[in-house]
């Protein structure tokens, strides 16, 4: 049952509670402005959050500042569940940031794991991420005409895997899957699949050079148990069946003649299969690279995993640049496909860039023109095919890029050949140490969370604690700022 918080201050918090000394220390860190500017966003934005409850049954739910401030909390300094709730349970700083009495800083794990999976039941970590940045964006007075763009590639929480280790992984869970499912067809599947794929095997721990050669038995032996429980509606209702089938439609094809193993191979003497594995360079990018989480890609110079958006203002008074968006997609795609879903998310947010900066990923004339009809200019390098000759005058640019294609393409060598595009474009640098900030200290780099709807959650909840950082520092030094003006007057 939803019931927003209470306003009322309490009587024994923890700012009534600590001798005079400690009162002072704790005025000039984070927990106070947290107390002062974040508490009060968090507690306006509960009604979002109402229909994550029951409206009639059930006890009342755990205030939704406090568990919405503990997951951007716990984001900020990157800790696992276990060290936040430690946190909310014995840190100082903590009880002071969420004004409430000791007894009440209490938060139990289940209590924070079923939040979560109503954020990811209603989608509503994206708003949790708006809601607060718009609030940070107008308390702060954060100008939002001139941002720049940047992507970023994180893995999720699983093994990066060679082709065999994906084929065998696949395989392993898949019999795990049998196993548990039909446990008298597991125990009469051969000897020699449960030997090479069974749950202690380590074939996919091979020599390079005997590499070629179980990859071959390893794409026998997935036709072979296809072929075996294709009709068994116990198997092929399971995931397991649907992984195994689809990493058979990507890594292998069909042949005539059979496919009969040699002397050497491990399944010699199993039989002849009409199966054959394909070219490693007609595996497409977007196939399977771990059975633990089917939704990761790979991009073929940076790897497996998921590639992350990110967008934020570079306006040089602002007081603080803020994240105004982030999107989780898919690592095989080129940021290209990201630079209008981007602009169009921000329009719609209220965010509205006038200057959107990035690199020649981004660029080219097709997204120079529908930016340019969301009335946004796009400043970046013009594409290989597009450039500037060199040494060639061109006139200068229009101050608006035009919406039709050809001039689109003119408008954006015009912008690279001017005199001031170094300097305009220099500002785009500053997005790397922003993607950096991400990875390091608020742990995107690598998530502790597999799946999709998951990544984009975790990644949501880390730009909002990136902000609310920036926010919190930026207030902290404001307040020594004034105390040491006072000390000086």
């Amino acid at each position: 049952m939803f019931r927003a918080s209470d306003p009322q201050m309490p009587l024994f918090d923890a700012r009534g509670l600590l001798p005079p000394n400690k009162r002072k220390r704790c005025l000039y860190t984070w927990a106070e402005p947290f107390r002062e500017h974040a508490l009060p966003i968090l507690r306006r934005i509960e009604p979002e959050f109402a229909d994550l409850f029951d409206p009639e049954i059930g006890r009342p739910n755990r205030p939704v500042e406090l568990v919405v401030g503990i997951l951007i909390l716990k984001e900020i300094s990157d800790l696992t569940d276990d060290e936040a709730l430690d946190a909310v349970e014995w840190n100082v700083l903590w009880s002071w940031a969420f004004q409430r009495e000791p007894e009440e800083m209490h938060l139990c794990q289940k209590t924070l794991h079923n939040f979560r999976t109503g954020l990811l039941r209603r989608d509503k970590a994206k708003l949790a991420f708006r809601r607060v940045t718009d609030e940070l964006i107008a308390a702060l007075g954060v100008k939002v005409t001139r941002q720049r763009l940047d992507s970023t590639q994180i893995l999720s929480n699983i093994a990066v895997l060679s082709r065999l280790g994906v084929l065998c992984e696949t395989l392993r869970v898949f019999l795990r899957a049998v196993k548990d499912t039909a446990p008298k067809a597991y125990e009469s599947l051969p000897t020699g699949i449960l030997r090479r794929h069974g749950e202690e095997s380590a074939y996919a721990d091979a020599r390079r050079e005997d590499g070629p050669r179980r990859l071959q038995v390893v794409a026998r032996d997935i036709w072979r148990l296809i072929v075996r429980f294709e009709d068994d509606r116990r198997i092929t209702t399971t995931e397991a069946w649907t992984l195994l089938k689809r990493i058979f439609d990507e890594q292998c094809v069909l042949t005539t003649p059979d496919s009969t193993p040699t002397p050497d191979d491990d399944d010699h003497g199993e039989g002849s299969v009409p199966v054959t594995l394909k070219e490693p360079k007609k595996v497409r990018s977007d196939s399977l690279q771990t059975p633990h989480d089917p939704d990761v890609t790979y991009s073929g110079h940076k790897g497996k995993g998921y590639a992350v958006q990110v967008a934020e203002t570079c306006v040089e008074n602002n007081p603080v640049q803020l994240i105004t968006e982030v999107q989780v997609t898919p690592a095989c795609e080129g940021d290209a496909r990201a630079t209008v879903p981007v602009v169009q998310a921000l329009d719609a947010a209220h965010a509205h860039p006038e200057e959107m900066v990035a690199d020649t990923s981004y660029s080219g004339a097709p997204n120079a023109s529908q930016l340019a009809a969301l009335g946004v200019n796009l400043t970046a390098p013009a594409p290989a095919q597009g450039k500037p000759e060199p040494g060639k005058p061109y006139p200068e640019p229009a101050a608006t890029c035009p919406v039709d294609l050809p001039g689109a393409g003119e408008w954006l060598k015009r912008q690279e050949a001017s005199q001031r595009f170094k300097q305009k474009y220099a500002i785009r640098a500053g997005i790397e140490a922003t993607n950096s900030e991400l990875k390091r200290p608020h742990g995107m780099r690598k998530l502790r969370v597999r799946r999709e709807a998951r990544v984009r959650l975790a990644v949501y909840f880390k730009a909002l604690a990136c902000n609310l950082k920036r926010a919190l520092r930026h207030w902290v030094a404001l307040l020594k700022a004034a105390e040491g003006c006072a000390a000086h007057g």
